[in-house]
């Protein structure tokens, strides 16, 4: 087995290969942010992609919606290049998405925005951030316009032993992701996340990378988005959620 390489930056082990770690998840996401398009406001400003990732959800709206665009703001390099090179392979989208390289705590936004979106990032911001983002959103949405978020599981600070959230395979390669977790205080965990590619019984490749997440209750976060003029209604599956502007 080769020594695991440890990373800072939990997006660095997991660019590479994300499009084939998340493949299991996508149908679900699809459908969520599906059901969000018509709700959208294009005509009013850009659907703001926070944590854009590789550009999976940017590519679920602008194919939905022919008359919409994005802000993609994502701050991993990683990350940004697996945007970048999905933007290339779709020339037509030119003119119809901008990629800011900046955290959504210090990005510019437009006056107006017709929705937005942002999966997997919501731990990543404590209160005060929360707050704040929550604020600077329901100013620039128009009402009835919405917000998708999720929250990862579990929905409360746990212990989570090992387990194997993807296995997928790539030509005689199998891409294997474990994770593991456990609190660390308040709405905090700690995350173990191992990443492995695997010819047969031999590792080609292994990344290991740590990092914090927030777990906030969805009571919690439903309270402070109200405070911004939002209500919190669920999406789909269990972990998505909407936030809708009110008049």
């Amino acid at each position: 087995m080769t020594e695991a390489a440890r990373v800072d930056d939990t997006y660095a082990a997991t660019a590479v290969s994300y499009d084939l770690l998340t493949a299991d998840y996508l149908p679900a996401q699809r459908a969520v942010v599906d059901a969000m398009v018509d709700r959208l406001d294009p005509a009013r400003g850009p659907v703001v992609d926070i944590g854009a990732g590789t550009g999976q959800n940017a590519a679920f709206v602008l194919d939905r919606s022919p008359s919409a665009t994005v802000l993609a703001i994502e701050p991993s390099e990683s990350m940004r290049a697996g945007l970048e090179a999905t933007i290339a392979a779709r020339p037509e989208w030119a003119g119809r998405i901008e990629v800011r390289p900046e955290r959504i705590q210090e990005a510019e936004l437009p006056d107006a925005i017709g929705g937005a979106v942002m999966l997997g990032v919501i731990g990543h911001l404590d209160r005060e951030e929360r707050l704040e983002l929550f604020d600077r959103l329901g100013r620039r949405l128009p009402a009835g316009s919405e917000l998708l978020f999720d929250l990862q599981e579990p929905i409360a600070p746990a212990r989570v032993e090992p387990y194997d959230f993807t296995v997928t395979r790539s030509g005689d390669h199998t891409h294997r992701g474990i994770a593991e977790g456990w609190p660390v205080g308040g709405e905090i965990m700690r995350w173990r996340m191992r990443y492995l590619v695997l010819d047969g019984d031999r590792v080609v490749r292994e990344d290991v990378a740590e990092h914090d997440y927030r777990h906030p209750l969805p009571d919690v976060v439903a309270a402070q988005a109200d405070l911004a003029g939002f209500d919190l209604a669920p999406a789909g599956e269990a972990r998505f959620f909407r936030l809708r502007r009110r008049p």
